[in-house]
């Protein structure tokens, strides 16, 4: 890796594409260390699972990921997924509870594959999309979507005090339409010193319009 790359933002590419236990993806199962505590909302409700990163992958192109490990992303996104019924986000901060990132630097080929289902038992969730890692931006054709980096144009300065840890994007799948109001950018942030600890428990989740 290049000295420049090292501080580069992780551009993020998707495909629907099968992947192996411990491959960044979007939706699908997570891939699981033993005992994991799955996330809840403000309701005790399970948070969506969004998306896995591989630590180590994306690693290479930015030394401000952790070497090891998975990064999970959790949130309440039911209604900009189509759930109308579902609690709508509106622009600004999110509820603490509403939405989650948790890291564990177990070795990933400790992990174990799940998958989701209903309250019938019943297979549910999305197809999966595998994640693959870019240096360049232009790799990002049908959404921008980014770890770490600079923040989107326009997002306010109530931000100034954080870093940008992960930028999700509105998007389609073959099975699903993931709209933010106005077309947003979901924005999970970070303090440096909390980065640099590799703490990711106290994330912070921003929508801007």
């Amino acid at each position: 890796m290049s000295e420049k790359g090292k501080n580069n933002p992780v551009y993020i590419q998707f495909k629907e594409e099968k992947t192996e236990t411990g491959d960044s993806k979007f939706f699908g199962a997570p891939d699981l260390p033993e005992d994991f505590e799955w996330p809840v909302d403000e309701e005790e409700y399970d948070l969506e699972f969004i998306c896995q990163i591989n630590c180590a992958e994306a690693f290479k192109h930015n030394n401000m990921m952790p070497e090891k490990g998975m990064l999970y992303f959790f949130g309440c996104i039911a209604n900009p997924l189509g759930y109308k019924d579902a609690p709508e986000i509106k622009a600004g901060f999110q509820s603490e509870r509403n939405f989650s990132v948790i890291y564990d630097d177990a070795d990933i080929n400790d992990l174990q594959s799940g998958e989701i289902v209903d309250e019938n038992g019943e297979q549910a969730g999305f197809k999966e999309l595998k994640i693959t890692f870019s240096d360049d931006e232009n790799v990002c054709t049908e959404a921008f979507h980014k770890l770490l980096g600079e923040f989107p144009e326009g997002v306010p300065e109530v931000l100034d005090e954080y870093k940008l840890l992960f930028c999700l994007d509105s998007f389609s799948g073959d099975d699903f339409t993931l709209e933010f109001e106005n077309s947003g950018y979901l924005l999970f942030l970070i303090k440096d010193e909390d980065l640099k600890n590799k703490d990711f428990s106290k994330v912070r989740c921003f929508l801007a319009e």
